[in-house]
């Protein structure tokens, strides 16, 4: 039960985080946050379009890890929750 409620937390984390990270670097919160106006010499390279595809880049590998663990996920739980063998005795 806990293996899979992991797992389900996990899938939808990096869901989210991808899809977050696709989205925000193309909304205008990218554009007027406070770290443009409290660094001015990073606000340069956050607007620079190449640093924001990267971003976003990012978040559609982390989108893709989102999908590998869903198709995974059985193999996932069933590992996650096999009880460990006892150790032998020599």
């Amino acid at each position: 039960m806990i293996a899979r409620l992991f797992v389900l937390t996990l899938i939808l984390f990096c869901f989210e985080l991808g899809l977050f990270l696709v989205l925000l670097p193309w909304s205008s919160l990218w554009d007027w946050n406070y770290f443009r106006f409290r660094y001015p010499e990073l606000a340069r390279w956050l607007l620079y379009f190449p640093v924001r595809g990267v971003i976003s880049g990012l978040g559609l590998l982390d989108i893709a890890l989102a999908f590998s663990l869903a198709a995974r996920s059985r193999e996932l739980v069933e590992r996650w929750s096999a009880r460990p063998r006892p150790a032998r005795a020599s």
